[in-house]
């Protein structure tokens, strides 16, 4: 562990948070004011462009984007109040007025939540707005909500006995954390899951990708009136299934440089199946995730709608580049996890990104494998606690075969690798790779515990090393 107590770190919103939150506000404000074209001289119009407002502040105050959302949404709502009385007593003003002071009202305090909001850290105190901590009495935690995370940013919570302090808009709010639990010693804060996890946003996604299909029946059906309604549905959805796997067999190419390249002189510890593993040093390995058409390409064993060999190359069809990147999303997604919870999840060891390579990262290295030599004597009492810290953190790991358990110089298992998933995802997992993968004969749990699971496969588990011994 670092100490660098003695010195003196700022943390403060980003730059791109004040772009994405009060300026998108106000894109949406005059967005709305456009649609709804409000008429102040007609109280028709004034109600119903009102009562759109007024939606769009309650929907806005319920996503809860940054400690500033009561005050943005309650200037939407005084907004509304005022139109609405200038209009019952015949106050004149121009079309543009109230939407002007509302942008430039949202501008300011968003302006000035970016300016005055900082946390500083400094011998031992941390300073936010006008609280003064010291660093051992609190503890940190750090939350990415999905919109902020698709922009690149989210929030640190200080916790101070039963107080939370939040500072929105941080940029990479994960390694912001990591500083100050091992710079300045600040506690790390208990953190659980939410349920759903990426659920609802692997929806919106799911629905993006397959509307166009339902778009493309929806023409054929209407195009072929002449025909009978049996007729109509069955060409259509005929016509429709050929049309969409010739485009889920369109070819895209590859990127034009192996993401490893720079890095194939270093040894090479081990190959899985979307990653090669180099030794990067002593203390550390570099896995490297591959793009389709990189590193691994054999589709052949899963379900997918492709015309003849299941092979990526130099060429690939969309279909598996859908499937390749989906897998990397959730690759990279466990990877952020494992940042979030190594403080409260004993057998994950240190992770860290890098910097300007989105899929790429380093991880701690553990040198021995998991074998009869190696294996603790209390292995059982090892998983059964992970299992516990798994489920107090909501969290399911799988893909726990025997290779991907180490053991470290004190005896202690450790899981390089396997997927992070809350307990809404692990259900849509388990249809997904059940469904697609026909590789695999199922999953079960790994030494009775319900939370760590392995594929059933051809690689050894550690319930049968376990048996062996």
């Amino acid at each position: 562990m670092n100490n660098h107590s003695d010195m003196t770190e700022t943390f403060s919103p980003s730059l791109r948070w004040l772009i994405t939150n009060p300026f998108f506000l106000c894109i949406e404000i005059i967005f709305i004011y456009f649609i709804i074209n409000l008429e102040f001289s007609y109280p028709d119009d004034l109600f119903f462009g009102n009562l759109i407002l007024l939606v769009f502040a309650s929907i806005y105050f319920l996503l809860n984007f940054s400690p500033i959302t009561s005050i943005q949404t309650s200037l939407i709502i005084i907004t509304v109040l005022i139109q609405t009385v200038f209009s019952l007593n015949d106050i004149e003003t121009s079309y543009f007025f109230f939407p002007s002071l509302l942008i430039v009202s949202q501008m300011f305090f968003g302006f000035r939540y970016f300016i005055s909001s900082k946390i500083i850290v400094n011998d031992g105190l941390l300073f936010f707005k006008s609280n003064l901590f010291s660093c051992r009495d609190i503890s940190v935690e750090s939350r990415i909500k999905t919109i902020g995370g698709i922009f690149g940013f989210g929030e640190l919570i200080i916790h101070h006995n039963d107080e939370e302090f939040i500072l929105a808009g941080v940029e990479k709010p994960i390694e912001k954390r990591r500083i100050l639990i091992d710079n300045f010693r600040l506690k790390p804060h208990p953190q659980k899951a939410n349920w759903s996890g990426t659920i609802v946003l692997f929806l919106v996604c799911s629905l993006i990708l397959i509307s166009p299909i339902f778009f493309i029946w929806i023409f054929f059906y209407s195009y072929l009136s002449e025909l009978s309604l049996l007729s109509r549905i069955l060409c259509s959805t005929v016509i429709t299934l050929l049309l969409t796997i010739l485009i889920l067999n369109i070819r895209l190419p590859r990127v034009n440089k192996d993401p490893a390249s720079d890095i194939m002189g270093l040894e090479l510890v081990n190959t899985g199946m979307w990653t090669q593993i180099f030794q990067w040093n002593e203390l550390l390995v570099v896995k490297q995730l591959f793009r389709c058409g990189w590193g691994h390409n054999n589709y052949n064993g899963h379900k997918a709608p492709i015309i003849g060999k299941k092979m990526c190359g130099k060429w690939n069809p969309i279909a598996l580049v859908i499937m390749h990147n989906l897998m990397l999303i959730y690759q990279m997604i466990g990877v952020h996890r494992r940042k979030i919870y190594e403080h409260h999840i004993d057998a994950i060891p240190r992770t860290y990104t890098i910097p300007g390579r989105k899929f790429r990262y380093l991880q701690e290295y553990v040198s021995k494998p998991l074998n009869l030599e190696n294996m603790p004597e209390d292995i059982n009492d090892q998983f059964i606690l992970l299992n516990k810290q798994l489920e107090r953190s909501g969290l399911f790991i799988d893909d726990i075969h025997a290779g991907n358990v180490r053991i470290n110089s004190d005896g202690k298992i450790r899981l390089v690798d396997g997927e992070l998933y809350t307990d809404g995802e692990v259900l849509i997992k388990n249809f997904l790779v059940n469904g697609i993968d026909d590789r695999l004969d199922g999953m079960e749990k790994v030494l009775g515990c319900e939370r760590i699971i392995r594929w059933v496969d051809h690689r050894v588990s550690v319930d049968d090393l376990l048996k062996q011994r």
